[in-house]
């Protein structure tokens, strides 16, 4: 396992990628869990050679506070890293990457990837932010393929519009979310959560699978899907329901009525954690949950 810091070094280092095959990464912001050991684990198996990438971008956080309070672990994380057999692990400097005087960003300007809130991964900034930075460490690592968690829905709309809109020579492979057994979407920020918490959080999960017993149901009113799941939420007090969406799983546009592709969004805080979750439905009994 090789760790780069240097952004001259990772530069090098991917020029010489064409003569050793197919390159697999996965970008990260570190405090990592069995998702992203997943995902490179994946990226390992299908790929010549895997590389990760740790780095907590600073320019996606709307608030300071957020960006202090993100959960940090470097030496964790290489462990994890350890086991995998993975051959690369970046991770660059915020100085470096957003060196004195950086002012060129990329914004996605379509609303596609927008949901209800005006804060948090719904935003402006957020899109932002996660724009610029993919685009920056695609150019920087020049990876044939990119492995991203389902969970992200919002975060892969976006990267998926980049790579679109740039032209940007790179495959996405997208893999299922990992679960707790109770199926709570595993998160870097979970173990923030106090005990009842965590008990409460398993609640959206179940909101999620009510919509799909309604879908597998042959309902197809996205209205009364929403109600349903709303419904379940709010019998959960320690939980405070930002949205639930039911929209095109590749655009995130709002559909009024499920169809196969359909995705089930739901997103809430609870307590200081924001937890978002998503399922897939691609036609008769065939979810990606």
């Amino acid at each position: 396992m090789r760790i780069i810091h240097n952004m001259d070094e990772m530069t090098e280092t991917a020029r010489g990628w064409l003569a050793g095959g197919t390159v697999g990464f996965v970008p990260t912001m570190g405090f990592l869990h069995q998702g992203h050991k997943t995902l490179v684990q994946a990226a390992h198996q299908e790929c010549e050679i895997s590389v990760a990438s740790i780095f907590v971008n600073p320019i996606q956080f709307e608030e300071s506070e957020d960006l202090i309070r993100y959960p940090r672990d470097l030496s964790r994380d290489l462990q994890l890293l350890s086991t995998t057999s993975i051959d690369v692990v970046f991770i660059p400097r915020t100085e470096d990457i957003y060196s004195a005087g950086f002012s060129t960003y990329v914004m996605p300007t379509s609303s596609q990837w927008a949901v209800q809130p005006a804060k948090g991964t719904g935003s402006r900034i957020y899109a932002r932010g996660v724009a610029t930075i993919i685009t920056k460490l695609l150019q920087l690592v020049r990876p044939d393929i990119a492995y991203l968690g389902q969970k992200n829905a919002q975060q892969i709309a976006i990267v998926r519009q980049v790579v679109r809109d740039l032209n940007i020579d790179v495959g996405l492979r997208i893999l299922p979310t990992v679960r707790e057994s109770d199926g709570l979407a595993l998160g870097s920020r979970n173990h923030f959560l106090t005990q009842p918490e965590r008990r409460a959080a398993s609640v959206l999960y179940r909101a999620l699978l009510a919509g799909k017993a309604l879908v597998d149901g042959n309902v197809r009113n996205s209205a009364e899907i929403e109600k349903a799941m709303i419904d379940l939420v709010v019998t959960e007090p320690l939980v405070n329901l930002d949205y639930v969406k039911i929209c095109h799983s590749d655009t995130l546009r709002a559909v009024d009525t499920v169809m196969p592709g359909t995705m089930l969004m739901i997103a809430a805080h609870i307590g200081i954690v924001h937890i978002i979750d998503n399922i897939i439905w691609h036609g008769d009994t065939n979810w990606l949950l």
